[in-house]
Formats: structure tokens, C-alpha cells, sequence
């Protein structure tokens, strides 16, 4: 049997794994940003990299920190996970562009023990931010967060970025995200800015919440092979892997472990 649930079975797996006694120790999840700032701001990074992979460190506590899903001429959106958690993502359309580039910013979370329930953490992030924003998407100016205050619709409509969710909640998202988080993602904006001048523009919009989840990893030897004898798990959901391309390879690669048996 192979289990292939992808991020969205990540809750489930959990489940199973507790249930049915499946080796496996608690895995990463990332909360974070949807940044939205003007074309001209990346146009020197998007003529050379269509999606462009930014890491950083930030102190503190030097968490990872990285860029993700890059959209030149893109579109903020929403998408509802289970219970109805709005979380905000992004994408392009071949022919319909807009004036500006948005991407997710996302800090890495490892906890230790006793914790060991990161996905339900990132999903209270979700829940308050959801509250905040009457279950929509809510966006705020980079410099009002500086300032240290919320961001009113009003202030939006004569921003010189606008938003490409139409529907985002302006508000104060900072008040949702943890303080470790939001510092990280505040210095990681800063040491960017230092590589594509005005990307730490006061007009650079963040809307919240980024959430993406990882299955607990399961524990597996080269062979794919749990604690189980006769089951495996491939993808995002066995915690192994964080995106389509690796994915796809890891199921390759089990599928000739498998024909070879």
C-alpha cells in the first residue's frame, strides 16, 4: 500500500500515523507572507528568472526564511483548506497580466520537544487571522506595519501598488502573527531590499496568511519501507518532499522499487 494524501491529507496522515503506530517524527510547516509590489521594482530579477529563489537567515534567531511561488504580472487569490481556513496564495495567466509581481515569504518552523503538533499551530495563525478579517484575506502596507499601525481601505485606493485581490480585508496583520515570525519576515524584507532596490517599499503590500503544510515525517529507509511491512508513503505527505518537482521524482523512483520486487 502507498499513501500519497499530498499537503492536504497532512492532518489525516497524522491521524492515521497515531492510530495505526506509524513511525514518524513531527515535521516543518511555514507561515508567512503574500508580498505584492510593482513590476518595475523586480523587472531586473524577472528578465533573468522567472521564479527566482531568495533564502536568507535572518537574525535573531535564523530561522529559514525563503522566497516562493514568484508571479511577474501576477494575481493575489484566496483558496479555503478544510473548515473553511482562508489562506492567501498566487498565480499568472498567460495572456492577462497586471502591473505587479507577487510571492510568498515563508518562515520555516522546526519545534522540539514535547511540542508536537505543527500543524495545528499554523493553522491557530490561520484561525486569528481569519477572525481579523472576517474570514477574508486581510492586507496591509509595508510601512504602516513599520509605523506600527493598521492599514484602512481608504489608504489603499491612493497606494501606488494596488491590490490584485480585490476582496482582501485591509487591517493590522500583525496582530495574528507570532512575533518570531513577523520580525523574521520584517529583516528578510530588508536584507532583499538590499539586492532589488524597493522591494522594502512602504507601498509593498503583505497579505496574511501564507500557510503550508507538511506532513509529520514518516519514517522510511532507502527502500521507501515503514515500521509497516507493506506500506509506504511518497510526496508532500510522507514529509520527505515540498513541492511537485521532488514529488514526482520520489514517485519515480518508488515505482521502480516497486517493479523491481
Amino acid at each position: 500500500m502507498v499513501i500519497g494524501t499530498g499537503r492536504r491529507g497532512a492532518d489525516w496522515l497524522e491521524k492515521i500515523c497515531a492510530e495505526h503506530h506509524i513511525a514518524h517524527k513531527p515535521g516543518t510547516v511555514d507561515i508567512g507572507v503574500r508580498v505584492e509590489c510593482r513590476n518595475e521594482v523586480m523587472e531586473k530579477v524577472n528578465k533573468v528568472l522567472y521564479e527566482s529563489k531568495l533564502i536568507g537567515y535572518p537574525k535573531p534567531w535564523k530561522n529559514k526564511v525563503r522566497t516562493f511561488c514568484q508571479n511577474p504580472g501576477g494575481f493575489v487569490s484566496q483558496e479555503n483548506y478544510d473548515n473553511d481556513l482562508a489562506v492567501v496564495n498566487g498565480h499568472s495567466y498567460k495572456d492577462l497580466k497586471s502591473d505587479n509581481t507577487n510571492l510568498a515569504i515563508l518562515c520555516s518552523h522546526n519545534f522540539s520537544v514535547p511540542f508536537n503538533q505543527p500543524i495545528e499551530y499554523a493553522q491557530k495563525v490561520g484561525e486569528l487571522t481569519n477572525m481579523l478579517g472576517n474570514g477574508h484575506i486581510m492586507v496591509q502596507r509595508y510601512g504602516d506595519i513599520l509605523d506600527g499601525k493598521r492599514t484602512w481601505a481608504k489608504e489603499l485606493s491612493f497606494s501606488n501598488v494596488k491590490p490584485t485581490l480585490p476582496d482582501a480585508v485591509a487591517g493590522d496583520i500583525t496582530a495574528a502573527m507570532p512575533y518570531r515570525t513577523m520580525t523574521n519576515i520584517i529583516n528578510f524584507i530588508k536584507a532583499v531590499d538590499c539586492v532589488v532596490p524597493g522591494f522594502a517599499s512602504r507601498e509593498t503590500l503583505l497579505y496574511s496568511p501564507e500557510l503550508k503544510f507538511y506532513s509529520n515525517r514518516i519514517k522510511m529507509d532507502e527502500h521507501f519501507n515503514t515500521n509497516i511491512k507493506g506500506l509506504h508513503c511518497l510526496g508532500d505527505s510522507s514529509g520527505w518532499t515540498r513541492g511537485l518537482m521532488m514529488a514526482s521524482v520520489m514517485g519515480v523512483l518508488m515505482g521502480r522499487e516497486l517493479t523491481e520486487r
